[in-house]
């Protein structure tokens, strides 16, 4: 099968895979096939069952607290937006809300529908455009980094009061194990294949390519859309240059205000806690918690750290192209999509432990000043690894096919 790369636009033919067998870009080590042994209908079944499993997770108790079985408390997922809905701004209460339950929701009813009409042959109207849409939402479905959050919250929580789980979430553990082992076993070039199949033969000229499924299309001309998924065949990419250097631009300034200032506040009998960041890696250190701190470091302060300066040069490279050093480029911004979800754990920590302590004139925590800058911050990160294409910097060294 063709295949035209997506980070690098290297247009090649791999052979049929045998199960369990993967294939890379000749010319940016990108993986562009993996025959999974599972195939789809591993897949099918997790998504089957996290459409069954995650409504529970998020209405269901969460958890449950009690300070010396004196008061009692009792949170849902879902309450968690309520709570920050009242106590900050607005965007990051349904930030939480999509993020945590909406994308994974619509994301695994998307998977559905697509991997059970071509498991039983079901027709359904623009099946590529669905599995696409699907696809596009794998970043911003995040119920790993809730799981994450959510132990961070629970040992958070646990300096305050006995916690004690819950069967919601029990129900989200298991959603998150189900993604994570759904997004390990879909064959995804697979399945584009079962949609509509790749050609089999390399072209003898240069022919119009989709970047997202990555199929090479000998009869359509570019800014057609794919007959596979919908999308525009070699499109402009060079308009994303604007708009994710925008991102990062108004990314920084944020920063101060999301380190300085605090995300959680802790109302007790003694006086009002404000913990910072760097406050709260120090409180889980202090208290014996330093696993939890490290994750709060390493998640809160090294990664957008290292999102916002490999940004920035991948940006800078693309000004001011090289063609020494793509393929290395080209990798770093392979690593900086897969770990962009992961500093939402930190607002996503004040937002799940805030219904947990919620003991008004004895104990309680609140989301700080502080949660609602870091969300955004985050957000737009994320939105600039989104719309940055290193495809452009192989365009603009002159290396585009």
């Amino acid at each position: 099968m063709t295949i035209t790369c997506a980070d690098c636009g290297a247009t090649q033919v791999i052979p049929d895979l045998p199960r369990g067998a993967t294939a890379e870009c000749h010319r940016c080590d990108r993986l562009l096939a993996r025959h999974t042994r599972a195939g789809g209908d591993m897949a099918l079944a997790c998504a089957a069952a996290i459409s069954i499993l995650l409504p529970f997770a998020v209405f269901l108790p969460l958890l449950d607290s009690t300070i010396k079985s004196i008061v009692y408390g009792e949170s849902r997922l879902v309450s968690s937006v309520i709570v920050i809905y009242q106590e900050v701004w607005f965007p990051f209460a349904f930030g939480f809300l999509f993020f945590a339950f909406l994308f994974p929701m619509l994301r695994a009813s998307l998977q559905l529908a697509v991997l059970g009409s071509l498991r039983f042959r079901w027709k359904i109207p623009q099946r590529g455009r669905v599995f696409r849409w699907s696809e596009e939402l794998r970043i911003w479905s995040m119920p790993d980094v809730v799981l994450i959050a959510g132990v961070a919250a629970y040992f958070r929580a646990g300096i305050s009061a006995d916690v004690g789980l819950r069967a919601g979430a029990w129900c989200y553990i298991a959603v998150t194990v189900l993604s994570i082992l759904g997004d390990r076993t879909l064959d995804r070039r697979g399945v584009w294949n079962a949609i509509l199949p790749d050609v089999d033969r390399l072209p003898a000229r240069h022919a119009a390519a989709c970047d997202v499924c990555e199929m090479t299309v000998l009869n359509r001309r570019p800014g057609d859309h794919c007959p596979r998924c919908g999308a525009r065949l070699d499109r402009n990419i060079q308009l994303q240059f604007i708009p994710a250097l925008a991102a990062v631009a108004a990314a920084i300034p944020l920063c101060l205000p999301a380190y300085s200032a605090s995300i959680m506040v802790n109302d007790q009998l003694t006086g009002v806690l404000e913990h910072t960041v760097f406050g709260t890696v120090q409180l889980l250190a202090d208290r014996g918690f330093w696993q939890g701190g490290i994750v709060v470091l390493v998640a809160g302060v090294a990664i957008p750290i290292v999102e916002l300066i490999g940004l920035l040069w991948l940006l800078l490279r693309v000004r001011f192209p090289r063609k020494r050093g793509l393929v290395v480029r080209t990798r770093l911004y392979r690593v900086l999509k897969r770990l962009i979800r992961w500093p939402m754990v930190i607002p996503f920590i004040a937002a799940i432990a805030a219904p947990i302590i919620d003991f008004r004139g004895i104990d309680d925590i609140v989301a700080g000043p502080g949660a609602t800058p870091l969300f955004f911050v985050i957000a737009l990160i994320m939105l600039a690894v989104r719309l940055f294409e290193p495809r452009l910097m192989w365009q603009t060294a002159g290396e585009a096919t």
